[in-house]
């Protein structure tokens, strides 16, 4: 144990030594943020230095199957100097993959039974995380321990603002470092429109109009959205397929909330089934009714979750795979494209310009039909048929006329020969 903590003492030491900006101090707003919650840090620093804002966190995970695996999903990374650490213990090796389009996946062996790994220099965008490898055997709980560095800069008077979201943390405290000043937070769960808690929403119920018997599973996150901001909505709940919502920010608007509900059937609120093979069904809302609207934001996309057997025992072709819109009484389909996978899932993402009812769909691959076999079949037939009905009346008239000239020529002929007689 004295072991681990030194070795972690250690890491940490190496990722944020003393920053090069002094920090006199910072703030944190809301004061009590729960999961979902992008949190404001600002402050006052050397002018026009760098300051290091350092996130780290704990995570007990038990192993099952002989593995331990965390997923962490919708990490957002800013621009800038960055990077992304876990340190695992008690385990034999660590594997740390990263997709944003495509899955980079880094692993080490542990020394003296702690790994560790680190991705740098990330791309900005959004980010799921993959922590997985092999526990040490006879251990009953891996402890994860990660760590996220990003570096800001300060104005010419020495004011930053920082905004980080914290959807990709678990329920709990976690440390936050600004230019060498510790601050301990207390994340809390988010609550949903139901009054209910478990990761940002829960099984069942609604204010939606929805059945209350159709709702599989509701979940809600709240952003707050200000004008020209990039707002990114991230779901975790079990059974959500939804990966996150994004737009940009027109207005603004203070906190904003954004609900999915994944159905067990066809959506109460249509009046119709969709065509093709059905993947889900789902309602999706952003704010209170009518407020997602060309005013108010920009550019709405949903990413959303494939599982990979559904494709393979459905005999789906990938290309037709759609998010569809319910809109005055039609299923309109969304430029929907497929921007990632891994071993398990295909990730898909849609544009949209409002949000209601959606319906996911595909359709079977079509068999082959070979063209030109067929043609020259079709051939074939033709001049068999020709071959069987026309020669042989042609042959019997052409010998019946050659006959008929033979014996006029005989005749005429027999008659001369008289004559001279």
């Amino acid at each position: 144990m004295l072991y681990r903590a030194f070795f972690i003492f250690f890491i940490a030491v190496i990722l944020f030594p003393s920053a090069s900006a002094t920090v006199t101090e910072f703030y944190v707003t809301p004061e009590n943020p729960v999961v979902g919650d992008t949190i404001t840090i600002s402050g006052t620093a050397s002018p026009n230095e760098s300051v290091k804002v350092v996130v780290s966190f704990e995570k007990p995970v038990t192993p099952s199957d002989g593995i331990y695996l965390y997923r962490i999903y919708g990490i957002e990374v800013p621009s800038g100097s960055n990077s992304f650490t876990v340190t695992a213990s008690d385990v034999n090796d660590l594997y740390v993959g990263l997709l944003m389009s495509l899955w980079v996946t880094k692993s080490a062996d542990a020394i003296g039974n702690i790994a560790t790994l680190s991705h740098s220099n990330l791309v900005s965008g959004i980010y799921d995380a993959k922590i997985y490898g092999t526990p040490m055997v006879g251990t009953s709980q891996v402890i994860l321990n990660i760590i996220a560095v990003q570096n800001i800069d300060a104005d010419n008077n020495g004011g930053f603002v920082y905004g980080y979201s914290t959807s990709s943390i678990p329920v709990g405290d976690f440390q936050l470092n600004v230019g060498g000043l510790t601050r301990t937070i207390t994340l809390g769960n988010p609550v949903s429109d139901e009054g209910s808690s478990g990761g940002g929403g829960s099984s069942g119920g609604g204010t939606s109009g929805e059945d209350f018997e159709n709702i599989l599973i509701s979940e809600t996150q709240r952003k707050y959205v200000t004008k020209d901001s990039k707002v990114s909505y991230s779901f975790h709940l079990d059974g959500n397929i939804v990966r996150y919502i994004n737009f940009t920010g027109l207005t603004n608007s203070g906190t904003i909330a954004s609900k999915v509900e994944i159905l067990n059937h066809t959506s109460s609120l249509v009046e119709r089934t969709p065509s093709g093979i059905v993947y889900k069904n789902l309602n999706i809302w952003v704010g209170n009714l009518g407020w997602a609207n060309q005013d108010n934001i920009a550019s709405p996309t949903i990413s959303f979750f494939i599982e990979k057997s559904w494709v393979t025992e459905n005999n789906i072709d990938e290309s037709t795979i759609t998010m569809n819109r319910y809109n005055d009484g039609e299923w309109n389909p969304l430029n929907t494209g497929k921007i990632g996978e891994d071993e398990d899932y295909l990730l898909f993402e849609a544009e949209t310009n409002k949000f209601s009812s959606f319906v996911i769909t595909g359709k079977v691959k079509q068999s082959e039909i070979i063209q030109p076999t067929a043609t020259i079949d079709q051939e074939n037939a033709q001049i068999q048929q020709n071959e069987s009905f026309e020669p042989e009346p042609i042959q019997n008239i052409n010998n019946i006329k050659g006959f008929e000239i033979s014996m006029g020529i005989l005749g005429l002929l027999i008659s001369i020969y008289i004559l001279k007689k």
